[in-house]
This record gives C-alpha cells, structure tokens and sequence, in this order.
C-alpha cells in the first residue's frame, strides 16, 4: 500500500518534466498553442482549456482552444470569453491562480456563464521572468479545483512563461528598457533641462496657404460699349497673336442707329442745298443757311460717330499672349457696361505666385521672405519664389475665408509652371524660438476665449 502513492508521486513528476521539456522544444507559436492547450490534460484532468493572449491596453486574443483546430473570433463563446477576461484583469488576484465561480462574476456574465460553463473554471496566469503578464490559461470541468491541482499548474505556467517569452522575444519591451532607465531622478532632470532648452531653439516661422499661379501684370481685356456679347472666337486659355479677334458684341442697334443717322443727314443735306439754291432771290433762304450747316455738321458727326461704335463691336488682342477667362458660356448674351472685364491676355513667360493667407494664420512677413510652392499636380518638387507684395487689408476669398493677399515672385532659373495651376505655398517667416512656433496657435486661442 505505501508503494502505490510515491509511484503516483513519481508519475506525476515525471509527466510534469516531460510537459516542461515539450514546451521548452517547441518550434514555433503555433506548435506552443497546440502544446499549451492540449498536453496540459496529460497532468491535469479538465474539460476544455482556452489560451488567451494579452494585447495592451485592456484587450485580449483567444490564441487557441483544446480539441479545435482553429478559433473563430467572432463566435458568441469567444465574445462572451473576452469579455471575462476584460473583467478579470481588472481584479486584484488577476496575477494569481484562482478558481472562478458563477457569483465572482456581474450579472450581465451570467447567462453565458450557463451556457458555456460547467461549472468549475480555473485562471492560471502566464508571466514572464521579469514578471510581465503575457496572457493566461482557462481551464473549465465540473468538479472542484484541489490545491495541489493549482499549485501543479502554477508551477507548469510558469515553464510555459519562459517559453513564450523565447518565442515571441518578450522579454523586455523596449516601453519597458526605456521606462525603467529613465526611473532615476538624474535622468528625468536631465531630460527636462534638455527640454527646456529646445524650447529656446531658433526655428523658422512658416505658414501653409493655398495658392495659384497668376500672370504678372496681365492686360484686362474689357468691353469696349454698352451692349450684348454675340460670339466668342477663341477658346479659353489658348494662345492667341496680336491682331486676332477674341470676341464680338452684338451690333444690331449699332447698325439700326447708323441707318437712322445716315438717312438724316441725306434728308438735312438736302434741305441745306435747297435753301442754298434759293438764297441768291429770298434773304430769308440766306438766313437759314448757317442753321441748316450746323444742322448738316451735327448729323455727320452722329453719322461719324456710330460708324466708329461699329469698327469698335470687334475687339481683338493688342498683343501675344494666352486669352485667360472661364468659360464663353458664361458671356454669350449676358449684358455688359463700358469698361466691364470679359477676360485678361497674359504673358506665359511672366508669371507670380497669388496667395490667399488667411487672417488666423497670418504671420510678421517681410518683402523678400522665402516662398516654396508644392504644385497639387505634383507636390513632390516645390517651386522657389520670394515674397514680392502683401495686402494690408484682408478680403473675402470665394470660400469665404477673410485672407491677406501675397504675391511672390519666382526666383531666376526656377521654370515657370502653367498660369491657372493651384496648389499650397509654404512661407517662411522670421526665426523665433521653437515654443513660440509650438504655442502661438493654442496662445491666441486662448486669449479669444478670454478676450485678453
């Protein structure tokens, strides 16, 4: 009778360094997941064990199942397990061994506690050698768990900490080197003075602001009378030559007023050389002859006059250039008044930068400041130019953004992009520490808010 229990005893250690050995020589994760869940059943008597992995901050991942080749993550077991787990963790025995009943656990835990429970469940925690959780064991049967049962798998997770630690490369996280070097009350102050110090490291001002490329003293082509808009003879943004029609107005008033004042003046000279004719017998004739000249004078004029209205209807560019405007649908048949823009001729060879800077961002900015322009076409090679001009008043973009407008120049050699080309302008301001560039949006936030 007394050599049965140290043959027990010794069985029992024997399966216990066997176990050890076996998860200390597994190959790979997965073939420790296998090991972990389904030899463990070799010591211990259970029904199901699950092996759960801890992910920072507060989650959890179901590695593996005894008896199940895979786990699906989105099954109602594996749900309602994680959601123990998540609870468990925050307990105070979370890294202890301990056996979990139905009433240790909320009442929303509950219902699948009957469903998937038997009964008994057993959280065996698995820690690294420097004592860092990496995840757990879950082991679930009907019948009570023995204090020699628990302290077996004590000892057991923790031959199956030194081997996950191994795998994965664990051991200490790089959070964990950093944290614990810089514990030392030495390093904290040299790290804050060195902190304070970049604070006071000169650094260039910059702003981001959208931009479009905008010809330089562009020609405004404007309408030449008061009228109609009859045809367009260049599409928009097209190159034209000096002399070439752009647009027409509309010339059937023009030309009904010509026909009025020609036929006028023929009737008015008429009646001058009727009363010419009579003047040498009636000195009444010969008085109204100076009158009827002015009269003849006056409707040559209009007549002279309406003439030049009609050679004006056709406008044509004064010079080469590209003819900028949106769209001729947006001008054919809509009234204009002298003066009005229809479009501008520029030059493609002399071309600025136009930027919209809005007020919040705006920043102190000198004649001359660096400008670098990221085309939305392609963004990966930035265009130089220098801050020619700044508006001292701002306005209201069509986004209705209230801005200050800048206009830069690009610097010698830079080749010229495509005038009608958008994209961001970064611009340099002058040097100031780097907790003013830090603070200086937050700063006036913050005097806004409290109007100071």
């Amino acid at each position: 009778m007394n050599t049965q229990a140290p043959d027990s005893k010794l069985l029992g250690l024997s399966t216990l360094l066997q176990l050890e050995k076996d998860i200390r020589h597994a190959e790979d994760i997965d073939k420790f997941n296998f090991l972990v869940v389904n030899d463990a059943r070799r010591l211990i008597e259970f029904h199901q064990a699950v092996l759960w992995k801890l992910e920072p901050p507060a989650g959890t991942r179901i590695q593996a199942i005894s008896g199940l080749a895979d786990v699906d993550r989105n099954a109602p077991y594996i749900i309602w397990l994680k959601k123990v787990f998540k609870f468990l963790l925050k307990q105070a025995d979370a890294r202890k061994a301990h056996s979990v009943s139905r009433d240790a656990l909320p009442a929303a835990l509950n219902d699948g506690w009957s469903e998937w429970s038997l009964g008994q469940c057993l959280w065996c925690p698995i820690l690294t050698p420097s004592g860092k959780q990496l995840g757990g064991l879950w082991l679930n049967r009907k019948r009570n768990w023995e204090a020699g049962e628990i302290s077996l798998l004590e000892h057991l997770c923790d031959a199956y900490g030194h081997a996950w630690s191994a795998l994965t490369g664990q051991q200490e996280t790089w959070r964990e080197r950093l944290s614990r070097r810089f514990r030392t009350r030495r390093t904290r102050w040299v790290i804050a003075a060195t902190l304070v110090a970049l604070m006071f490291l000169p650094v260039h001002q910059t702003v981001l602001a959208p931009a479009e490329i905008r010809a330089y003293q562009p020609e405004i082509v404007s309408a030449p009378l008061e009228g109609v808009i009859k045809t367009f003879h260049v599409e928009p943004n097209t190159t034209v030559a000096e002399g070439d029609l752009l647009f027409s107005m509309d010339d059937t008033t023009l030309r009904n007023r010509y026909e009025i004042a020609e036929k006028a003046l023929a009737v008015t000279e008429a009646n001058y050389m009727r009363a010419a004719q009579k003047s040498f017998t009636d000195n009444e004739s010969k008085a109204e002859l100076a009158l009827l000249n002015a009269r003849v004078e006056e409707k040559s004029a209009e007549v002279r006059y309406t003439a030049e209205l009609l050679e004006r209807i056709h406008v044509r560019a004064e010079h080469n250039g590209i003819a900028v405007f949106s769209d001729a649908n947006d001008w054919l048949g809509k009234p204009v008044v002298v003066g009005e823009k229809v479009l501008t001729l520029a030059n493609p060879e002399d071309a600025e930068l136009q930027i919209q800077l809005p007020v919040d961002d705006a920043i102190n900015l000198e004649p001359g400041a660096r400008v670098r322009m990221f085309l939305n076409i392609d963004p990966t090679r930035p265009l130089d130019a220098q801050l020619r001009q700044t508006s001292y008043e701002a306005e209201v973009t069509p986004d209705d953004i209230l801005a200050f407008r800048l206009k830069a120049a690009f610097d010698e050699g830079t080749p010229l992009p495509r005038i009608g080309l958008k994209g961001t302008a970064k611009i340099y301001g002058n040097r100031v520490p780097l907790f003013y560039y830090l603070m200086r949006r937050p700063i006036s936030a913050l005097r806004q808010t409290l109007g100071i």
